[in-house]
């Protein structure tokens, strides 16, 4: 028990979680179905509010026909009497006829006139009139631009049904009497606009009203006995038409029955006449209890069914606990054992290659002081001094080219793609393949001189022939030999077709062969996975293979490895053939632009004194005035004043809380056309991802020669110069 807790094993973990799991199969789809009841709720609403808009815009064009209508014909009537003596109206069967032409209009139950004194004059319905004393109603007014204006009337009972209508009426002026002038009148047949409500609305669960602007309700359905009453001016309805003349909607109780409703409304054209639609607040919740009563009888079983394997589960929880505390501590141990192999591996690799490069080092550092010290003491001889400088001066570059290796190695600079002799490759790196081996181990290369060109990232390619011939020496534990070979495969189209992970076409091949113990045809299928490993522990992290696989699938190729037991393993690399040129970098230029003449103001700026002497005496013996800073602050302080600055040649890691980016970034804000070159002995890859390196500031190496510091000034100063000329 102490082992477990010393791993860190949590106790009671899968009890915990089945106890949340318990409670979460209830919370959770309690909190879902509450959030999706209120979703569906406002819905519902919205839903609600859109379907009695429609209701009110079909109504309201239904009901504004009528109205304009009912105008028509006032006017023909009133067309059609026009120089009649009233006399030869009243009680004509001519006339009586000439008004039966409107019998059977919708909304219409009557057309007529009245004379004042007289009464009803004539009437559609019908023939003879009987005597009848018809009360004046009280009418609105509605003006019209160059005609008599009309007057709409309240819902009265009819002169002859009974039955509430109201009318819509107009003055007749050639049948004035002294008691005033005579009446055209429309009166409205209720019954048509409340068959019609019926064909597009559900009046169970709708209200509409025709209603005047001043609150007389003309026209309600269901509810037609409250037709004739007159709303107050607090009523909900006349104070929403005085902010929202026009048209709007509102919530709220009915002033007439307290029913609560959704309610929107339209002005009839410019009748002062609304249209009042209202859907029950009720049926909308009723509707939307039905639709949530629906989703929670689909769904009320599965949850029951949840909650009670969680109940199930949880009675297990203690032989669950410790099944969980046995994997987290063997997944715990085996993360350790693997970070031990990953470290052990990458000892073993240091190791191996550490004596060598020591010891080439080692040699390196005796040939450059040996030669510094005939330099010391024979100066005057030039012709030895210059011999034995050139001397020291290859031992330097056989350094920096070691020095390149290890960083490609360690995959510490950017991934570039180049066009590259792979035979030649191989060869300058056999000396570190060599260290690799070991000496029990005999290295041999078979190269075919004809092989094809390969456009890949050479770090990456040189890191994946270390990784085989490590694993090759690991698989000669008692000495052996490995062959690394090339030659020019072309993949056909069957052979794709069998092995589909790659493509048809030529390849460069490089393989490396061993005679050691091999791998067992089990185990062959996985050799490629990450931290799959069939080494002694500390011989292998299994990362190795997994490293070549990656980099032969990101170059387009692919990675092959037969084997068999007690004779050898070949893993073959095929990468993609390339016909591009050899992209290598040449000294012609450099020295050419080195003997070029030199002229303007740099200033270097190091933190190092003696790279900084140096690099001040290289500048100025280019021919460039030279000005010097220890760091940024104080370069800064040179950039704030006068002085004209053609160049800024900084390193990047300095101390004092600016960088040499920061510096250049800084610099160019102060002096805009100033040119930047910075330098540093970190790669590339290890600039951009801790100092954010910018793309347009040029970084030149270190250590780097003359020449190739003169040829950088000088491209950069002839670059700015080119694109300030005029075109």
């Amino acid at each position: 028990m102490d082992i477990l807790r010393s791993a860190g094993a949590p106790v009671g973990g899968i009890t915990r979680a089945l106890r949340i799991l318990t409670v979460a199969v209830i919370v959770v789809p309690v909190v879902l179905f509450a959030a999706a009841a209120w979703v569906n709720y406002v819905s519902a609403f919205r839903d609600a509010r859109e379907r009695v808009d429609r209701a009110k815009d079909a109504i309201h064009e239904y009901a504004l026909k009528a109205f304009e209508s009912d105008e028509l014909i006032l006017d023909r009537v009133a067309e059609h009497i026009e120089g009649k003596d009233p006399s030869e109206l009243i009680g004509s069967e001519e006339f009586h006829r000439y008004l039966r032409q409107f019998e059977g209009k919708p909304q219409i139950s009557a057309v007529g006139l009245i004379i004042p004194g007289q009464g009803l004059a004539a009437s559609n319905p019908v023939f003879p009139l009987p005597t009848s004393n018809i009360g004046p109603p009280n009418y609105v007014r509605v003006d019209r631009d160059g005609k008599e204006p009309i007057y709409i009337g309240t819902a009265v009972p009819g002169t002859f049904t009974q039955a509430p209508q109201f009318s819509v009426v107009r003055l007749d002026r050639a049948s004035a009497q002294d008691g005033g002038a005579g009446l055209i009148f429309i009166a409205a047949k209720l019954s048509d606009f409340v068959g019609y409500y019926r064909t597009i609305i559900d009046l169970k669960d709708f209200l509409v009203t025709v209603i005047r602007s001043d609150g007389a309700v003309l026209a309600r359905s269901p509810g037609d006995d409250q037709v004739g009453n007159v709303l107050s001016s607090n009523s909900l309805f006349r104070q929403t038409i005085a902010r929202e003349p026009k048209s709007g909607g509102y919530d709220g109780a009915s002033a007439l029955d307290g029913i609560e409703r959704l309610f929107s409304y339209r002005q009839l054209g410019a009748y002062p006449v609304y249209v009042s639609v209202g859907l029950k607040r009720s049926a909308v919740i009723e509707g939307w209890l039905w639709l949530m009563a629906g989703h929670l009888a689909m769904g009320l079983p599965g949850l029951i069914c949840l909650w009670l394997l969680a109940r199930v589960a949880l009675r297990r929880s203690t032989a669950a606990d410790a099944a969980l505390t046995a994997v987290q501590v063997h997944s715990e141990r085996r993360e350790v054992a693997e970070a031990s192999l990953r470290h052990i591996q990458k000892m073993d690799i240091v190791g191996q290659l550490t004596g060598g490069i020591a010891h080439d080092f080692n040699n390196l550092l005796a040939v450059i002081s040996g030669n510094l010290e005939l330099i010391v003491r024979r100066p005057e001889d030039t012709a030895r001094v210059a011999r034995v400088s050139r001397a020291a001066f290859q031992a330097v570059e056989r350094g920096e080219h070691l020095i390149e290796q290890l960083l490609m190695f360690s995959r510490r600079s950017v991934m570039r793609p180049t066009t590259l002799d792979l035979n030649r490759v191989l060869l300058e790196f056999e000396t570190l393949l060599r260290h690799a081996a070991g000496p029990p181990i005999e290295l041999r290369l078979k190269l075919d001189p004809a092989l094809d060109r390969s456009k890949i990232d050479r770090a990456q390619f040189e890191a994946a022939v270390l990784n085989l011939v490590v694993n090759a020496r690991d698989a000669l534990p008692k000495g052996g030999r490995i062959t690394i070979g090339t030659a020019n495969v072309v993949i056909d189209e069957p052979y794709a077709d069998e092995n589909s992970e790659i493509a048809p076409g030529a390849y460069a091949v490089v393989s490396v062969r061993d005679n050691g113990i091999g791998v067992h045809a089990s185990v062959l299928p996985r050799v490629f996975e990450p931290f799959f490993t069939t080494k002694d522990v500390g011989k292998g992290s299994g990362l190795g293979l997994s490293q070549v696989y990656g980099f032969a699938k990101e170059s387009g190729g692919h990675v092959t490895l037969r084997s068999a037991v007690g004779r050898g393993t070949t893993v073959k690399l095929y990468l993609p053939r390339c016909n591009g040129a050899l992209e290598e970098v040449e000294d012609r230029p450099a020295l050419a632009v080195a003997q070029r003449s030199s002229s303007g103001t740099v200033l270097v700026v190091d933190d190092d004194e003696a790279v900084l002497e140096t690099a001040k005496e290289t500048v100025a013996d280019l021919g460039y005035r030279v000005m010097s800073a220890h760091n940024g602050r104080e370069a800064l302080q040179i950039l704030k004043g006068f002085e004209k600055i053609d160049l800024l040649f900084s390193d990047i890691v300095m101390p004092g809380g600016i960088n040499g980016i920061q510096l250049a970034e800084q610099a160019r804000r102060l002096q805009p056309t100033l040119k930047v070159l910075l330098t540093s002995g970190y790669t590339a890859g290890v600039l951009t991802d801790t100092h954010a390196l910018p793309k347009q500031f040029p970084v030149l190496g270190k250590p780097y020669r003359r020449e190739q510091l003169a040829a950088s000034l000088r491209e950069i100063i002839d670059r700015k110069a080119a694109e300030r000329l005029p075109h």
